[in-house]
């Protein structure tokens, strides 16, 4: 049996290709053989990259001067991202030989299989597609073959009316669905559509499988490791001040360069087994990212979380899945919260029911 799975591993960030390796070892482990589709929406295109960036900085995108010094500042990391997460794509994920740039490619020249999933992450977040795009509702795919949908995400908590009915008819066409997200399952149930929420695709995936793919340790004092995602100098201060309270070297883990001038020691755009290795060997883990989160929960790591400005919905959702909702900031005058020590018992023993319901999930799916 063969599956074919498109997903957002284009993205050039961490959570993407990490939730897009997990998926494929999931369905490996399960005996199918599976491929991704390699589409590339036109924003995360290589060559558009720089240009995305700057359409999302209202602060440079004001002027043309603005946005020459802004293309001189952010075109070294983004040429190192482009470089750190292709090599991993090219080195461990099972793509299809043909690069789709276009929904008319896909529906062209579809790839063969017998089951289309779409995969995990916001797939179907029409805020950061720019619209619908309908190759993550599955819209290329032969009638008749098989759809399902494994722990996808709208990355927020309700949709608009319009939305709504753009997307009610294409989510009827799956067999079966499964979101990442409570917000996920309400939003479709509203829509009068069945669905089970599970587990994002890198919980699944246990401890022992991240260590074989991670690199050694890179940090040999005890840290603190910050992996911050939007700008928060309330976070940067909190930071900053714990883990001198804890005697903890600060570590950044960031994407550009230039947040040398933040507190901590920067570990510029380290490959993908790196930033495993990172979150493994952390002493503490501050981060306001859901991977980030959700790999600190993962590896039983003492961590707190800052919610960001948009699509916080799945952080809320994964602390109240897990029983640790006490890890989010409020209160950045308090280290108390911090301070405090997670039991990991009862949490892993949430994991394992949850990777249960998530294989039962997909045994149902994938059965002919």
């Amino acid at each position: 049996m063969k599956i074919s799975v498109i997903t957002l591993h284009t993205v050039k960030n961490y959570g993407s290709v990490l939730q897009t390796y997990a998926t494929q070892k999931k369905f490996e482990h399960m005996k199918v053989e599976v491929e991704f589709v390699d589409y590339w929406r036109k924003n995360t295109q290589d060559h558009n990259l720089l240009h995305t960036f700057l359409s999302n900085s209202k602060k440079w995108n004001q002027n043309p001067f603005t946005r020459f010094i802004y293309k001189t500042i952010e075109y070294p990391s983004i040429h190192k991202r482009i470089h750190v997460f292709n090599r991993f794509l090219k080195q461990y994920i099972h793509l299809t030989p043909y690069r789709y740039l276009s929904y008319e490619e896909l529906k062209a020249n579809p790839p063969q299989a017998d089951i289309y999933c779409t995969g995990s992450d916001q797939v179907w977040n029409s805020d950061c597609n720019g619209g619908i795009e309908r190759p993550y509702f599955l819209e290329y795919v032969p009638k008749g073959k098989k759809r399902i949908a494994y722990a996808a995400s709208f990355g927020k908590s309700k949709l608009s009316e319009k939305e709504q009915n753009m997307t009610k008819p294409l989510l009827q066409k799956y067999s079966m669905i499964s979101v990442r997200e409570d917000s996920g399952a309400d939003i479709l149930s509203n829509m009068g559509i069945d669905s089970v929420q599970i587990l994002d695709p890198t919980l699944i995936l246990k401890l022992d499988e991240w260590k074989r793919l991670m690199a050694k340790r890179q940090v040999r004092q005890e840290y603190l490791l910050i992996y911050q995602l939007n700008k928060n100098r309330d976070f940067d201060s909190y930071a900053k001040n714990f883990a001198r309270k804890k005697k903890l070297k600060l570590i950044r883990l960031s994407y550009d360069y230039y947040h040398i001038i933040k507190p901590g020691h920067i570990m510029y755009c380290p490959t993908v087994e790196e930033w495993i290795s990172l979150f493994y060997y952390a002493d503490y883990i501050m981060t306001d990212s859901f991977h980030g989160t959700a790999f600190s929960i993962n590896f039983n790591k003492q961590f707190s979380v800052f919610f960001p400005p948009k699509f916080s919905s799945r952080l809320a959702s994964i602390l109240q899945l897990t029983g640790l909702e006490n890890r989010r900031v409020i209160d950045c005058d308090n280290f108390e919260q911090a301070e405090s020590i997670i039991d990991y018992h009862p949490v892993n023993e949430i994991l394992a029911k949850e990777r249960e319901k998530a294989d039962a999930f997909l045994a149902k799916a994938i059965k002919k």
